[in-house]
């Protein structure tokens, strides 16, 4: 009997969560603004992370354009905004990222600029619709 309340309980739950998405847990931007590894992070886990021995950081301030690359090219992430990223401001960007096996292309994402810090000209780009998570530097 008891197996079948514990039983019981788990269906619902599933069936909830199926019902309700907003509310089952997930990568939020609370959580992303604890990451301070430059690279591109979606739902918790890091597609690209910046390492100085292996990557190297682009960035076009005219054109609001961030990039890292690996040293071979071959692994990268590109985020070109329509407009410069302040703080507290939402831009509408184009992210481009490689996987082990794919090139992924999102177009018309909608970025809020969740810490913008002057010192280290790390900035934190946050699009709720897909839980992704890019940090980028400025290079002056």
């Amino acid at each position: 009997m008891k197996k079948l309340a514990v039983l019981t309980t788990m269906l619902l739950s599933a069936c909830a969560a199926a019902l309700f998405p907003a509310c089952t847990p997930g990568f939020s931007s609370e959580e992303f603004s604890l990451e301070h590894d430059i690279g591109l992070c979606i739902k918790g886990n890091y597609v690209l992370r910046y390492d100085s021995d292996k990557f190297q950081l682009g960035y076009n301030e005219d054109r609001a354009e961030f990039w890292i690359t690996d040293d071979n090219m071959a692994d990268y992430v590109i985020l070109k905004c329509n407009s410069f990223p302040e703080n507290g401001s939402t831009v509408k960007a184009d992210l481009i990222y490689t996987t082990e096996n794919d090139l992924i292309k999102k177009s018309g994402l909608s970025f809020k600029v969740t810490e913008y810090d002057d010192r280290s000209g790390k900035i934190w780009l946050w699009s709720q619709s897909g839980r992704i998570g890019v940090i980028v530097k400025i290079l002056r």
